[in-house]
């Protein structure tokens, strides 16, 4: 009788996909970005809820070629589920499809793919991120002097779409001037791209920023250049410095960018419980500046 019982609750543990572990592979961008560190945590704090995920990290710094090769080595090692986000949105949806025709899940958290390859992707709409964000500033400048724009990834789907928006809107001022430098998302290169914008006596009245991480390296730059212009300056993420930087006055706004991996995670519960999971998910943002700034908490 004993015997029966166990056997059944095995049937039903099978039966509602508890017995098994899951594999999962998280092909991340890089670890040495606070965002994408933050990303990966928040991953693995939500997968551990679960006893039956079994959650494999690996870290492409920064190397869209790297990333494909890890997701490649994921397909062989018969992973479950695929968590990424793609550094190069063309290339890597010819093996994402790989895994799909393998019957492998694709969870995208935060960046998209050139194709429709994918179980689900989880982000907030970056293209209204960028409208909004160029709404907000080109008034706060009187629609009229020079942007600096410092960009995130080449390729990467936020990058392009923050940017796209931006400029979809930037363009129907005529006193509105943009100039461009690469950032890569991260502090040190957007240090390295002010430097060059002060050697080469490059002027600018504002900043726009894709991610609050390079808008501290811009400060950085600034008070070494002793430029003390109160010149408004927006960013994206909303991190725990941009905060205190909005609260002191020494930045004028940012938007929260949730890292989508606890959603991403909960996508492949949902998944393995048989629920049904929308292709698109979007999160919803919101804007973050001195009025709002000490209710709200910062992303990390």
């Amino acid at each position: 009788m004993k015997m029966v019982k166990i056997v059944g609750i095995l049937l039903l543990l099978v039966t509602f996909g508890l017995a098994k572990e899951y594999k999962i592979g998280f092909a991340q961008d890089t670890l040495a970005n606070d965002w994408r560190k933050a990303q990966v945590d928040e991953a693995l704090k939500e997968a551990s809820k679960y006893d039956y995920l079994d959650i494999t990290i690996k870290d492409a710094k920064g190397s869209a070629a790297s990333q494909i090769l890890y997701i490649e080595q994921f397909i062989k090692d018969g992973y479950d589920y695929i968590i990424s986000s793609p550094i190069e949105p063309t290339i890597t949806s010819m093996v994402l499809k790989k895994a799909i025709d393998k019957g492998i899940k694709v969870i995208l958290i935060s960046r998209g793919i050139d194709s429709d390859d994918y179980t689900t992707f989880i982000a907030p709409d970056n293209y209204k991120i960028g409208e909004d964000a160029a709404h907000y500033l080109l008034k706060k400048m009187n629609y009229k002097g020079t942007v600096l724009m410092l960009q995130g990834v080449e390729r990467a789907t936020t990058s392009m779409l923050r940017e796209e928006g931006f400029l979809d809107v930037a363009k129907e001022h005529k006193d509105i001037k943009i100039i461009k430098k690469r950032g890569n998302y991260l502090r040190s290169d957007a240090i390295k791209a002010l430097e060059e914008i002060y050697k080469d006596k490059i002027e600018f009245d504002a900043i726009y920023s894709h991610s609050d991480s390079m808008l501290i390296g811009a400060r950085e730059v600034m008070e070494k250049h002793n430029d003390k212009r109160d010149i408004p300056t927006i960013g994206i993420d909303y991190i725990k410095p941009a905060k205190e930087a909005i609260i002191d006055g020494k930045q004028l706004a940012s938007f929260t960018y949730p890292t989508c991996a606890k959603e991403g995670v909960q996508a492949i519960v949902d998944l393995i419980n048989g629920k049904i999971v929308p292709k698109n998910i979007t999160i919803d943002t919101q804007i973050v500046d001195k009025t709002n700034a000490s209710k709200i908490d910062p992303i990390f």
